[in-house]
């Protein structure tokens, strides 16, 4: 229970900075990210089914992964946030950044975050148009 009210209070939390981000962008935390690691597959899909009520944010079920992921609309684009799991933890997470007006300034603010995360995590980062992709796992 403990888990799931810190995990409610994650995806809140993001909402609201991402919603309240007019030109600025905030982005995941590592500790948001430990947290997601260490969420269970049914304490995650639980999760999102309470979430899928808000404006901003929204179920989605992707194809080749029986759990959902989190999209979440801000400003300027969204946000999808992905686990995958094995054996009911998460192995690996992808997180795609969308903006509908891409730009050198929301590249590199990206970038520079995700490569300063902690050494414990090993990502790889993809940009093609208007989206960036982060895979990351624990190494």
């Amino acid at each position: 229970m403990k888990k799931s009210v810190y995990f409610l209070f994650f995806i809140i939390l993001c909402n609201y900075n991402l919603v309240n981000a007019a030109d600025k962008i905030n982005l995941i935390s590592l500790n948001d990210i430990k947290i997601i690691f260490s969420t269970d597959s049914k304490t995650w899909n639980q999760n999102l089914v309470f979430l899928d009520k808000k404006l901003s944010m929204k179920k989605l079920q992707l194809e080749n992964n029986n759990n959902y992921s989190l999209k979440t609309t801000f400003s300027n684009g969204y946000v999808v946030i992905t686990p995958y799991f094995k054996l009911d933890f998460v192995e690996s997470l992808n997180i795609n950044y969308y903006f509908n007006s891409f730009n050198k300034n929301n590249t590199d603010l990206v970038l520079n975050h995700f490569q300063s995360l902690d050494t414990d995590l090993c990502n790889y980062i993809r940009i093609d148009k208007n989206d960036i992709f982060i895979d990351m796992k624990n190494c």
